[in-house]
């Protein structure tokens, strides 16, 4: 057996969005709060300018990565992800609440500056995972959307 010689790099698109995370993590972000703290900006604005470059650099790298990651899934390079099951569902949904009960009650608490970042993750992650149970459910029993009312 022969094994095909790859002329293009691996998953480039999200090599490019793990380095970029490093750079930031290690360099830029702290030349900005250091740069902000120079310049007499608060700590909240420090947070938000630097969250926001934060978006601003990983926006486009991730959705390069997830348009990549696609199309190796449709051309078989790479194998479709898991099914998440119903209670894999149920115990994300209460890690979920959970967050977003914490940011509240840090924020009722009388933090200063609260960015429940995690929270929001947790609930797109939750809404895309839903997604795909309901889509693996469609094809699994293809009877039952084409069934009259």
């Amino acid at each position: 057996m022969t094994e095909q010689i790859r002329t293009k790099p691996l998953h480039p698109a999200r090599r490019r969005l793990i380095i970029a995370v490093v750079i930031w993590v290690l360099v830029i972000r702290t030349g900005i709060l250091t740069a902000a703290q120079t310049f007499g900006i608060t700590d909240g604005w420090r947070t938000i300018i630097s969250t926001t470059l934060l978006l601003a650099i990983f926006i486009p790298l991730s959705l390069a990565a997830v348009k990549e990651l696609n199309a190796l899934r449709r051309s078989g390079e790479e194998p479709l992800p898991q099914i998440p099951t119903r209670r894999s569902l149920i115990a994300f949904g209460v890690f979920t609440v959970a967050f977003w009960a914490l940011v509240i009650w840090a924020t009722a608490s009388g933090s200063s500056f609260v960015i429940p970042l995690l929270p929001i993750l947790c609930t797109i992650w939750l809404i895309v995972s839903i997604r795909r149970y309901h889509r693996a459910g469609r094809s699994v029993h293809p009877n039952t959307a084409t069934r009259p009312d």
